[in-house]
């Protein structure tokens, strides 16, 4: 698929989605079963496997591999969290689910009978234009006031709801990732079948195995990682090739420069470095799911090497792109687009800023720091 991406990725960003001929190969293929359930149609693949195709995927175009990860990511929730009524709903057998939205809490829910009444606006649907369901993240209500859960913190809630009871605000006029159509919506009032939704705090599989046990965070930590690692290795290829051709008189090419050379060897070091942190992890994750034993710390890894590979490979992009000048300066330069695209990403709440401030907080020993994974 690559030349279909490669060649649909300006139009992407033009249009601020994934092309239609792209989304139809994308369809066509198992891309989005890999994540899924057996038990659902899908092929639950082992993490190894999963980085090395989204890690591709993001190599080609960030959007796309970003669009991917978020579509493969709703399929596995819905498949292996949610009831029966739901999965039959959402898959009808086919092993792959057209969903995509925000888990962010950013909902109101109140108990209804055997369901809730859901509403609430959010942010940041990425892959929404081709999904016909849409995750929303809800804040637990009762007689008009959070509920508050056995963690001290309040009752959330993950559901899907049909995408003809949602409505569509736009609003993706970015500089990175712009393929990748995460338009706000908002979720019209409505009551939901409690198959529909479950409690991210204490997520139950029931279905799957060691690939939905390692924790409810991991496998969108994979994701992210996985499109780190992809995007900001394409960066340095890019890089390498400007300097393997682009006068700098008088010393001749770019590559000619010590201070290039030292640069993107160190650039390369730590994304190779947090690569392999991201692909022991999750390969420590998975054993210990498959043997029902994971250690605190490792929870932590699962977090961590995800922000760690972001803020690595966005570093990288930029050294990258300051290095090119106007090279990279101009429309349709990959390498400006890699750049823009992990700056994007970087500003995730799942793996920006915020994360390691979490993070750091519980190795430190801060009071009241709690880990989410």
């Amino acid at each position: 698929m690559r030349g279909l991406i490669e060649r649909s990725a300006l139009e992407s960003e033009n249009a601020s989605e994934l092309g239609a001929e792209l989304r139809q190969a994308i369809e066509a293929s198992n891309l989005l079963r890999l994540m899924a359930p057996r038990e659902v149609g899908g092929l639950e693949a082992d993490p190894q496997l999963l980085i090395d195709v989204l890690r591709e995927l993001s190599y080609y175009d960030g959007s796309t591999g970003w669009y991917c990860g978020a579509v493969m990511t709703a399929g596995a929730v819905a498949g292996a969290f949610l009831g029966e009524r739901a999965v039959d709903a959402i898959f009808g057998g086919a092993g792959k689910a057209r969903a995509a939205g925000q888990a962010a809490p950013l909902g109101k829910a109140e108990r209804v009978g055997d369901g809730y009444r859901v509403s609430g606006s959010f942010s940041f649907g990425s892959g929404s234009p081709s999904a016909d369901w849409l995750v929303g993240g809800y804040v637990l209500h009762a007689d008009g006031a959070p509920v508050i859960g056995d963690h001290g913190q309040p009752q959330m809630l993950i559901a899907l709801v049909p995408r003809a009871k949602v409505e569509f605000l736009g609003n993706w006029d970015v500089i990175g990732l712009r393929g990748t159509g995460s338009y706000d919506f908002k979720v019209l009032e409505q009551v939901v079948h409690e198959d529909f939704a479950f409690d991210p705090m204490a997520p139950r599989p029931r279905r799957g195995g060691a690939l939905y046990k390692m924790g409810f965070m991991a496998i969108p930590c994979l994701t992210h990682a996985s499109f780190a690692v992809g995007c900001g290795r394409r960066a340095l290829d890019e890089w390498a090739e400007f300097a393997r051709t682009k006068p700098r008189p008088p010393r001749g090419l770019a590559g000619e420069s010590p201070s290039l050379q030292r640069d993107m060897a160190h650039a390369h070091g730590e994304l190779r470095a947090a690569e392999a942190y991201v692909r022991a992890t999750f390969a420590e994750l998975y054993d210990g799911a498959e043997r029902g034993e994971i250690a605190e710390d490792l929870r932590l890894d699962g977090r961590l090497c995800a922000s760690h590979a972001t803020r690595v490979a966005a570093q990288a992009a930029q050294t990258a792109f300051s290095s090119a000048t106007t090279t990279a300066l101009r429309q349709g330069s990959r390498l400006q687009r890699c750049y823009r695209d992990l700056q994007a990403g970087a500003a995730h709440f799942m793996t920006g800023e915020q994360s390691n401030i979490e993070l750091g907080a519980v190795l430190a020993g801060a009071s009241g720091a709690a880990l989410v994974f």
